[in-house]
């Protein structure tokens, strides 16, 4: 692990990610080394990440993709009823991939996250957020928050019921009860007694002492020292000084034009198109160099021009010519050959990296450091975090010069946000994602949704034994999102803790249904779970109504549950393991058709034996088999073996070896499945 061993956070979040698929925020405060780390686990862990953030800039920094452009979403509000439209490519992408990380979280609107979340379940036909992926979101709260023109204020606030539209305030994120891992350990800055002044303006706490210490630093830089770079909060005020100290310098300008190769967005230069330059001016580097003779934000003078050729003196007296740069924009793609997900450049922009940096404005700057800076005030700063931002890119106090008084107004912090960081490094949360993720991982891993959802059940058992309810609640619905077939979780709960029995509240009494349920005593489940709907009507207790009635051979009462059941759903993403009960108990019990509603399953999900054997189960009662193309290329070994006499486990044995390693026979198997016509 190239991690800090001596750093819990980085434990734990190293753990989360190499050993389970659970989904998690990850934050810390400027300089706390959240993307060393991420790129430190992409080379180490060995699974397949996808990394997106808001912006072309951010994403061209954390060397992925934007949000938009992967899941192809309007540059608008995304209300409910809109979903991605998601290229081949990125689908097989997504398909095969087992973590996502969304950095720059901070910046992306709810409405955003919630259309991510319907564009994957749909395109993965998998109910559990996110489709079932491993989600890493990433960011510092505490920073600029997500824009929201005027326009667009209204309608989201009507979807969504509030003023602010933090990613969390997400439908997705609600379901999940996220973890939040927050990085404390500071790697940047070396002034420990700035590092607690910052602290307190990030959380809205500063102090007298506070304030008198960062106006003691009121003044400007010395004339002769060119190495000082001012932050403004508007970009025209950071253009104006830019463009003054240009022109007054009287000598030769040269302007250099980057090259574009391929397709790159204009929007996501991360340098100037027409970089125009004296000797003389103040420049900054916007990109880390290999050699590690600079890093993005440091601040140097061009002391040599050609046509060619920049020279930069830095701070410290030494000069380098600074090579052309090139930046790549990516896209990501399956290759079925190697079976990974592989970054695709899909052009290159090409350009000096450097700009003119006599100022820059605060939201430029997000990300980098810079060793003297001075802060321009002319202008308030209204931007919750933005003075947090600005303050956090120097590396020390004395290194910082403002333009004016700083005032605690100027301090502000969202309050919501400050409720929220509340639950950061929550450990008993943390380690109950750990727990749950690590039962489960590997039987996710092949598909085996019934067992994991086994281990959940057994979970939520153990978490109701020590009575931490919320947790065994939270795990009871992860558990229903996970299963399809049940039937191997009946009898695994030995017995019902007493503790359940006496309470009057709905979601212990659901609890207590679901465990019943799972410990055969059917008729203490429908008790139960008739009391949770007397004043919770919810998709969960109508399943777990549906299954009882079932098992106490009440064929008829459960299929009007059903009826009721499958209005909760959504035609373009139903719930796998509703289509599934519906599918057997509609042919096995009720004498309606099923088997084009397990037809169905097998599309939603062609990963699930279950779903294959279970069909072929069901067309055999009807002496039924599969149609087969007279096309001597076709791999029909897989379909010959469905249509045979072969017993179920014989069958279930072969297809696991085919999808091992015969992907073009299952391939076949499947189109025949899709183009069954079954009466209904």
């Amino acid at each position: 692990m190239i991690i800090d061993a001596e750093n819990r956070q980085q434990v734990l979040a190293y753990d989360l990610i190499a050993n389970t698929n659970r989904s998690f925020f990850l934050t810390g405060r400027a300089g706390t080394g959240k993307t060393t780390f991420l790129c430190n686990v992409q080379e180490t862990v060995k699974k397949q990440f996808i990394t997106l953030a808001p912006t072309g800039v951010a994403a061209i920094l954390a060397g992925g993709a934007t949000i938009h452009s992967f899941f192809g979403l309007p540059l608008q509000v995304c209300t409910p009823d809109i979903y991605g439209s998601i290229g081949r490519e990125n689908i097989l992408a997504l398909l095969h991939a087992d973590t996502i990380i969304i950095d720059e979280v901070s910046m992306l609107r709810c409405d955003i996250v919630d259309a991510i979340d319907r564009t994957m379940r749909r395109t993965l036909r998998n109910n559990l957020p996110f489709g079932g992926k491993q989600m890493v979101f990433v960011g510092d709260m505490f920073q600029l928050s997500p824009v929201c023109i005027e326009k667009d204020r209204q309608i989201l606030k009507d979807i969504y019921q509030t003023d602010t539209f933090f990613y969390y305030k997400a439908n997705a994120i609600k379901r999940m009860e996220l973890p939040k891992i927050e990085f404390t350990k500071v790697y940047r800055q070396e002034d420990l007694h700035f590092l607690d002044i910052l602290e307190h303006v990030r959380l809205n706490r500063m102090t007298g002492e506070d304030m008198r210490e960062l106006n003691s630093r009121i003044g400007h830089p010395a004339e002769n020292d060119k190495m000082v770079i001012t932050l403004a909060s508007t970009i025209n005020k950071a253009d104006e000084i830019n463009q003054v100290n240009l022109n007054r310098i009287d000598s030769e300008l040269f302007t250099y034009e980057g090259k574009v190769q391929g397709q790159f967005d204009a929007k996501r230069f991360p340098a100037e198109v027409n970089l125009m330059l004296k000797v003389g001016a103040q420049v900054m580097f916007v990109r880390n160099d290999a050699d590690k003779r600079w890093v993005n934000g440091t601040i140097g003078v061009v002391s040599k021009l050609d046509k060619e050729m920049i020279e930069v003196t830095k701070n410290d007296g030494t000069s380098y010519g600074v090579p052309l740069c090139t930046w790549e924009s990516c896209s990501y793609e399956y290759d079925p050959a190697t079976k990974k997900v592989k970054k695709e450049v899909t052009g290159t922009y090409t350009q000096f990296p450097l700009r003119l940096a006599w100022a820059i404005t605060v939201h430029k700057s997000q990300g980098m450091t810079f060793d003297r800076m001075s802060l321009d005030l002319t202008h308030r700063m209204f931007a919750a975090g933005q003075l947090y931002v600005a303050l956090s890119r120097v590396r020390s106090l004395d290194g910082l010069y403002l333009s004016g008084c700083i005032n605690p107004a100027s301090a502000l912090t969202s309050r919501e946000v400050l409720a929220y960081a509340g639950g950061y490094n929550d450990e008993h949360a943390i380690n109950n994602a750990i727990e749950i993720g690590k039962a489960t991982y590997e039987l996710l891993r092949k598909n085996d949704y019934d067992g994991a959802a086994k281990q959940i059940l057994l979970l939520v058992h153990k978490k109701v034994q020590d009575n931490d309810l919320k947790e065994a609640l939270h795990l009871a619905k992860t558990f229903l999102d996970t299963v399809i077939c049940d039937e191997e979780c009946y009898g695994a709960i030995d017995e019902v803790p007493e503790s359940l029995k006496d309470t009057s509240h709905w979601a212990t009494h659901f609890l207590c249904a679901l465990l019943n349920l799972y410990a055969e005593n059917f008729e203490q489940a429908l008790d139960n779970v008739d009391k949770v709907l007397s004043v919770h009507q919810c998709p969960e207790a109508l399943y777990v109504k549906s299954r009882a009635l079932e098992k106490m051979e009440r064929y008829q009462e459960a299929d009007l549950v059903n009826v009721e059941l499958i209005n909760y759903f959504d035609a373009s993403s139903p719930d796998a393991k509703v289509v599934y009960m519906i599918a057997m108990l509609n042919e096995m019990h009720v004498g309606d058709p099923g088997l084009g509603m397990m037809q169905t399953l097998v599309e939603m999900r062609p990963e699930y034996d279950k779903g294959i054997t279970s069909l072929r189960n069901l067309m055999k009662r009807k002496n039924l088999v599969l149609l087969m193309e007279e096309d001597e290329d076709e791999e029909q070994g897989l379909v010959e073996a469905f249509n045979s006499d072969m017993s179920g486990d014989e069958f279930a044995s072969v297809l696991r070896i085919a999808r091992e390693n015969k992907a073009k026979s299952l391939f076949y198997l499947r189109k025949m499945i899709k183009q069954m016509k079954f009466e209904e």
